[in-house]
C-alpha cells in the first residue's frame, strides 16, 4: 500500500477554500442575525404606532374627563358624546396646542386627527378642519368675499384673506372691478360676504340693496358690521340700519342677553363698542306702507335674534336673523374692548363656523415623508350623519 502526499499547491488550495467556506459561513450568521433583528426592530417600531393611533382614537371617542373639561382642566381628551361628536369639545381640542396634545396622549409621535362625510370629504366641524402636526393644513372649502371702505375699519380684513382665502374688495373708485363694483357684479359667487363699514352712498345703496338682498334671499350668510349707508334708517333684508354720533364710552357699553351657536358670548359678557351703530327689527311693517320698495324686501326678517344691545337705550349692537334661505349677522363695530377676549378673532371664529360643509382635501404624504406611517378609523356621528374620524400617526 503507497501512501500518497498532496502537493504544496493543493494544500494551498484546500486552506483557501476552508478559510473562504468559514468567511461565507460567518457573512450568512451575521446577514441573518442582522435581519432578524431589524424585523424585530422595524416590527417592534410599527406596534409603537398602532398602540398610539389606537390609543388617540379610543380617547377622542369618548367625553374625555372631566366631562366638561376645557384646556385648563382637562385630564384626558375626548370629543365625543354617546358616539356624536361635540363640536365645542373639537374646537377645544384644537386651541389646546399640538405639543400639549401629545403629552396628553402620552406619545412622542407625530399624529394628526380629522373627519370624513358619507361622500368622502373632510368636514369642517366649527372651523376645525384638521387637528394636529401643524405643517397639515386644510381650508374651508366654499367662496367668501370681503368689502370695505375705510382703511382704518378692516378689523377683520387679515383673517378673511388669511384664513378663509376671501376675495378682498375696497373702495377703490379708480379701479371698480376691485371695489364695490365689482363685488356686486360677482357677489352670486359666494357663499359667505362680509361689509365691514361700508358706509354706501345713496346712489350705491339704490343701486345694489337688490343684489344683496338677493344673495341672503338665495341662501348666502352676510355679516354686516358699523355704518351701512350714509342715510340713517336705510333697509336692507328686512332690517333698519341706524347710527349715533356723540356717544360717551359708558354709552357704547352693551351686554350679550341672548347666546349664538357660534358667537363665543355668553348672557353677561360686557363690551365697549367704538362707535354706535344699531339695527331695528321692521318685520311687522307691511309693504303697502311702503308702495314705492314693493320689491325692495319680498321676504320677512325671521327669528330675530337680540344677542346684544347698548346699557341704556336697549338697542340692538349684535344681532342676528333669517332672510329668505340666507342668514344676516349685524355688529354695531369690530373695534371692540371686549372683556372675555378678543373680540374680532371671536367674530373670525365664528365666520368659519358659519360657512359650515367640508375643507379642502388632506394629502397627509405630500406634508410629510415618515419613516413609519399608521392610520385608524372611528366611525361617530355629526349633525346626525356618520362621520369617520381617521387618526394617522407616524415617526
Amino acid at each position: 500500500m503507497s501512501i500518497r502526499f498532496l502537493s504544496r499547491s493543493a494544500q494551498a488550495w484546500y486552506m483557501d477554500f476552508a478559510i473562504a467556506l468559514l468567511l461565507f459561513t460567518f457573512t450568512l450568521v451575521v446577514y441573518y442575525g442582522y435581519t432578524n433583528n431589524f424585523q424585530k426592530q422595524d416590527k417592534g417600531g410599527l406596534d409603537e404606532l398602532i398602540t398610539d393611533a389606537k390609543s388617540i382614537s379610543s380617547s377622542l371617542a369618548l367625553p374625555g374627563y372631566p366631562l366638561n373639561w376645557d384646556n385648563t382642566t382637562v385630564l384626558r381628551i375626548g370629543i365625543a358624546d354617546d358616539q356624536a361628536i361635540n363640536s365645542t369639545k373639537v374646537k377645544k381640542f384644537k386651541q389646546y396646542g399640538y405639543n400639549a396634545s401629545k403629552r396628553r396622549f402620552g406619545t412622542q409621535n407625530d399624529f394628526i386627527v380629522f373627519f370624513i362625510d358619507g361622500n368622502g370629504q373632510v368636514i369642517n366641524i366649527k372651523s376645525v378642519c384638521v387637528i394636529g402636526y401643524p405643517a397639515i393644513n386644510s381650508s374651508y372649502n366654499t367662496r367668501s368675499a370681503y368689502y370695505y371702505q375705510d382703511e382704518n375699519d378692516d378689523f377683520l380684513k387679515n383673517f378673511m384673506n388669511n384664513t378663509l382665502k376671501a376675495d378682498i374688495y375696497f373702495n377703490d373708485q379708480s379701479n371698480d372691478i376691485y371695489g364695490l363694483q365689482g363685488l356686486m357684479s360677482n357677489i352670486s359667487k359666494y357663499g359667505l360676504v362680509v361689509l365691514e363699514h361700508p358706509v354706501l352712498s345713496g346712489g350705491d345703496y339704490n343701486e345694489y340693496y337688490r343684489e344683496l338682498n338677493n344673495f341672503t334671499a338665495s341662501g348666502g350668510f352676510l355679516l354686516i358690521s358699523g355704518e351701512l349707508t350714509t342715510s340713517n334708517g336705510r333697509d336692507l333684508s328686512g332690517i333698519e340700519f341706524w347710527k349715533k354720533s356723540g356717544q360717551s364710552q359708558t354709552q357704547r357699553t352693551a351686554i350679550v342677553n341672548n347666546t349664538d351657536t357660534y358667537l363665543n358670548l355668553k348672557i353677561g359678557d360686557s363690551m365697549v363698542f367704538n362707535q354706535y351703530y344699531y339695527a331695528t327689527n321692521t318685520t311687522s311693517l307691511s309693504i303697502e306702507s311702503n308702495p314705492q320698495e314693493d320689491d325692495y324686501n319680498p321676504y320677512p326678517a325671521a327669528n330675530f335674534l337680540r344677542i346684544a344691545t347698548f346699557n341704556q337705550t336697549d338697542d340692538n349692537a349684535v344681532t342676528k336673523w333669517k332672510y329668505g334661505n340666507g342668514t344676516v349677522y349685524f355688529f354695531s363695530d369690530f373695534d371692540v374692548s371686549f372683556f372675555n377676549g378678543d373680540f374680532a378673532s371671536m367674530v373670525g371664529d365664528a365666520l368659519s363656523g358659519f360657512i359650515g360643509g367640508i375643507c379642502t382635501p388632506i394629502n397627509v404624504s405630500t406634508a410629510i415623508n415618515p419613516k413609519k406611517l399608521v392610520k385608524t378609523e372611528r366611525y361617530l356621528t355629526y349633525n346626525s350623519k356618520v362621520a369617520r374620524m381617521e387618526v394617522y400617526v407616524w415617526q
